[in-house]
């Protein structure tokens, strides 16, 4: 097993995130500690070779934390109406509608640490210095800009 095809290797983790998400599309199940998704999906991780879970985790490494964030993303679904995935500074924005939005940042690995524009931003959000904006833009507005544009 020196030559490990990594085209086989992509495909069993491509296999695993699309099971994981039939899994989540046949119904929100009650919630214990550790979810039954992760404990069959860890089951069946446990029966592959131990080169072939280094390998996998060795590519994985360095897209773990946009792994975290498809999860993420793929269990958010069932908790808001709408998700809106923003990619930096902050992940995503959940909306609950006629209840809350949540501003959603996911970190992967033993690191939790927000970086100094996440926490600037969160702390925006605790201080309440949070707006919405409506900003209105003519008909005629958009035709002096497209015209200009064209000249």
């Amino acid at each position: 097993m020196e030559n490990i095809d990594f085209k086989v290797v992509g495909l069993l983790i491509l296999g695993f995130i699309i099971a994981y998400l039939i899994g989540r599309l046949q119904g929100k199940r009650v919630q214990t500690d550790i979810p039954q998704d992760f404990i069959d999906l860890y089951k069946q991780v446990e029966h592959l070779p131990l080169r072939i879970l280094q390998t996998i985790q060795g590519s994985i490494n360095p897209q773990k934390g946009k792994m975290a964030e498809l999860l993420t993303y793929a269990e958010l679904r069932y908790d808001y109406d709408r998700i809106i995935p923003l990619g930096w500074p902050i992940d995503f924005i959940g909306i609950k509608n006629n209840d809350r939005i949540d501003f959603i940042e996911v970190k992967s690995g033993t690191t939790h640490i927000l970086t100094e524009e996440e926490k600037h931003i969160k702390n925006l959000i605790a201080d309440g210095r949070v707006n919405f904006r409506l900003i209105k833009v003519s008909e005629e507005e958009i035709s002096k800009f497209v015209s200009a544009r064209k000249g």
